[in-house]
């Protein structure tokens, strides 16, 4: 009975530490047309319109710099063999990025990579998709017509002039510097920050699950906003002309200039509302000025804050 209960104190303990141990620690990565793809660094002098970029874990960073090709440069902690480098492959105008090679049982671990692609200043792409899982994603001083960022886990930070703007994180600040006009930006975390410094917009669409929303805007017509646990602070040049904002517990403070045009439709205890603009109550509705823009706030726990700009 002794010799038999070793014998099972020992197979499991070594069954613990082939497991724990890396007995196990290949990884599949398997993507299409990837016997297509070159291995390590590389200058791409072909004409690109479209950049795709799924990521695994590090960073990625784009820059717009004064120079008339594209570069895709990687570091790494470690030495890497080919297979563990970046891989790219250009099809036409669309040049795709992926972490590795195409292939299964690959050891990922620790790579601790860093991945930078320069494209030139004046270029203007079709679309920007970034796709990474556990990386922080930094992509400025750039234009493009549509750009799509995810991360499931790491930061974002984005500073660009684009048309259409899609940012979404599951666990990780979202920062956004846009400039000119978009006709659309959807920005949504689960588990973050956003923070908003912008020009124009046709719609602004921010929702955070567990965090702050701040927006600095100079004119947006559609805003809607959503924020489960966080404080959300929206400062406009001109008020929008239709906004929805919503908050399950945090405070809600709007900054706009003094003599806005507006109509709040809101429900809150008078203990927890105050303004400078000069508000006319009417019912459930405040009116400022002409009252042709309309926002309405549905608050559950919080403070809402009307503030003029100075």
């Amino acid at each position: 009975m002794l010799k038999r209960l070793i014998f099972t104190v020992v197979f499991v303990a070594a069954f613990i530490c082939f497991s724990g141990c890396g007995f196990i620690v290949g990884s599949n990565y398997i993507y299409q047309n990837g016997d297509k793809y070159t291995a390590g660094d590389r200058e791409i002098k072909e004409k690109i319109e479209n950049i795709n970029i799924d990521y695994n874990s590090g960073s990625v960073k784009l820059i717009g710099s004064d120079t008339d090709i594209i570069t895709v440069k990687e570091t790494s902690s470690v030495k890497l063999d080919d297979k563990r480098k970046v891989h790219t492959w250009v099809d036409g105008t669309t040049l795709y990025v992926r972490y590795c090679a195409c292939a299964k049982n690959l050891d990922l671990n620790n790579l601790q990579k860093q991945l930078i692609i320069t494209i030139p200043d004046d270029l203007i792409l079709s679309d920007l998709y970034v796709d990474v899982s556990s990386a922080d994603v930094s992509c400025e001083n750039f234009k493009s017509d549509s750009v799509d960022i995810s991360a499931s886990s790491g930061n974002i930070l984005t500073e660009c002039e684009a048309n259409m703007i899609k940012l979404s994180a599951s666990s990780g600040n979202v920062y956004l510097t846009q400039k000119g006009n978009s006709e659309n930006i959807s920005i949504e975390t689960s588990s973050g920050s956003i923070d908003v410094d912008m020009e124009d917009a046709t719609n602004l669409l921010t929702e955070a699950s567990s965090g702050d929303i701040t927006i600095k805007a100079g004119n947006v017509k559609e805003f809607r906003s959503e924020t489960s646990s966080g404080s959300n602070e929206f400062s406009f040049d001109s008020a929008p002309g239709m906004s929805d904002i919503e908050a399950s517990s945090g405070n809600i403070t709007v900054y706009l200039p003094k003599d806005s045009d507006l109509t709040v439709n809101m429900d809150p205890d008078e203990d927890d509302f105050s303004y400078d603009l000069a508000f006319t109550k009417k019912g459930d509705a405040y009116i400022s000025g002409d009252g042709s823009n309309k926002m309405k706030i549905d608050i559950s726990s919080g403070e809402i804050n009307f503030r003029a700009l100075d």
